[in-house]
Formats: structure tokens, sequence, C-alpha cells
């Protein structure tokens, strides 16, 4: 089957400017180095991996002034379609600072415009309107929105005959789950939050994933646990997928990498279909961490190549988890 349109919505984008250092000091002065600015947010992120992959995608959400233009011409450039509902107040601009000594990135993010009733209802009218197709909801909720929007979003493309994916975290990961999506993408430690409780070892993660997410009507989750891989955990199976050790240039935009992944799964492959078990479960498995893994390798929210992920999926290793 021909390949559906990924739409994504990211509620607060965000200008994203990403710079390294020799050595991060602590109230001391840091000269910034090769500072360079990108489209972010973690939807359009998702749109920028896919778009890269040669997937038709639309990156939908909301959009403030100031840095939002500049984001938006930015997008038109790369080729992304788009169409924000704009808002009044001035798009958020966030800071990556990346350590190359200790090889860790800190981030300044600000918490983004304030977003109304009356932009929230357009996008959802956005959404209505879509006919199938694969829906990313992915980000925080900025000032103005509420917190089971997610929730809402989800069931609106569902009836419109749309999968959903959704990555949040917090309280807009726990009511979002109420809408039913197909996918989710939490790391560990939003895991753990929505749990309630610290999970160590393979068996409490995957028992917890069972839990708190499939229970709720997911069929597919993946726990991403940073630079030590993922869990892809299914209500039949569980794999785990070890990325090779690299050395990271820029984590920045890696979960939405993976994100990505599973957005264009869903999108080869009938919306009723069986969630992906035995060889599949497990190519999906290594492309996704391979593409995560392809991304730390490229400066700022740089999306990978594929030659890049090819090389590194050979490296990835995947095994059963139960």
């Amino acid at each position: 089957m021909a390949m559906k349109t990924v739409y994504t919505v990211t509620l607060n984008p965000a200008w994203d400017r990403t710079a390294e250092v020799c050595r991060l000091v602590p109230g001391g002065t840091n000269l910034l180095r090769e500072p360079r600015g990108d489209a972010g947010g973690k939807g359009i992120n998702v749109s920028r991996v896919l778009h890269a992959f040669g997937h038709k995608t639309m990156a939908l959400g909301l959009l403030g002034s100031g840095a939002g233009d500049q984001l938006l011409a930015r997008l038109q450039e790369e080729g992304i379609c788009c169409d924000f509902i704009r808002l009044g107040g001035s798009c958020r601009t966030n800071l990556k600072v990346v350590d190359r000594q200790a090889g860790v990135t800190t981030e300044f993010n600000e918490p983004g415009p304030q977003a109304d009733a009356a932009a929230l209802n357009a996008l959802e009218q956005q959404l209505a309107e879509l006919s199938g197709g694969v829906v990313v909801l992915a980000g925080s909720l900025p000032p103005g929105v509420p917190v089971d929007w997610y929730a809402r979003a989800a069931a609106l493309c569902r009836r419109s005959g749309g999968q959903v994916v959704l990555d949040a975290s917090g309280e807009g990961l726990r009511r979002g789950l109420v809408g039913g999506p197909d996918a989710v993408k939490p790391n560990k430690e939003e895991l753990e939050v929505l749990c309630g409780m610290p999970l160590a070892g393979p068996k409490a993660l995957i028992g917890a994933a069972r839990r708190q997410l499939l229970c709720a009507g997911v069929r597919l989750a993946a726990i991403s646990l940073g630079a030590k891989g993922a869990f892809f955990v299914t209500g039949t199976e569980a794999v785990e997928a070890a990325p090779p050790e690299v050395e990271a240039r820029s984590t920045v935009g890696a979960g939405d990498t993976m994100t990505a992944v599973l957005a264009e799964y869903l999108a080869a492959r009938p919306a009723h279909a069986a969630p992906p078990a035995g060889e599949e479960l497990r190519r999906l498995a290594a492309r996704a961490v391979a593409a995560a893994t392809a991304k730390v390798l490229r400066e700022g929210t740089q999306p990978p190549r594929e030659e890049e992920i090819a090389t590194v999926a050979a490296k990835v290793l995947c095994r059963a988890a139960e």
C-alpha cells in the first residue's frame, strides 16, 4: 500500500539555537562556538526527519510571531509543508549548549506564548477534517492549553480514521492515554513518573509499559533509555535494542527521530493491522534505535541520513527481553 501522510502537531514550537563549548563552566563566562539555528519543537523535528527520509508529511500546530516567522521561513526553505494556526504572542527561543569535554547537552527552554480558545478550536477543526493518515502529537503543552488536550486531539484523529502516535510527558501523557493512541514513546523517567515509582530492570519496565500503556489501549510502546537504546513492547512480545557506543555531537532531537520511525512504520501499514511481531518487531526496533543514534552524530537538530542509519543499524543488538 502507498505510504500515508504523517501529520505532526506541535503546540509549542521553538527556534532552537545550538552551540558548543569546550567545557561548560557554571557561574563563569562561556564562549559559544559555531552557533546554529534550527526550526524546533518535537513534532516539527519529526516532520523534518520524515521529510529527510522522503516521506510525505505536514507540520501543524500553534505558532507565535517573532522567531516564529524565522522558523516558518526555514521550514519553507527545507520544503516541508506546514499549516500552523498563528498566535499573537512571540514564539519561544531555546538555547542548547553542548559540552564537548563532558559529552552532555544543557538546555535552556522558554515556556512559550499563551494559547487561546479560538486558536485551539481552529486546530481541532483541522484535525477533525483529516482523512486518515498518521498524526503525531508531541511535545510540551504551552500556557493556556488544557492538560487533557492530547486526549481530545487523539479522539478527533481516530474518529476521522487516523492513527495516533503520542510523545508527551507528565499530565500530557497521562491524560493523553485516554484518547487511545496507537503508539507511545515515553522515556524511562517519564514512565516512572506515570507509575509513581522507580523501575529497575527489564522486567519492571516491560510490566509497567503493559499495565500503564497497553492496558489503556496502546498497541505499541517504545521505552527510550537514551544512549542505552530502548525497549519495544506489545501485548505479546518485548524486544530490547541496544546501540553501539558513539561520540555524540548533539542529543537534541534523538528521541524525536525515534518517534519519526514509529510514525513511518504505521504510515506503511493498514490502519487495523496487528501490532508488529517476531522479526518485524526486531527490524522496527533496530531501525528506530539506529536512527536515534545516527542523529546524535549530527550537529543541532539535523536529521540523520539513510546511509548513516544503515551503518549504525548493522551494529544494533536486538534480543527478546522476556
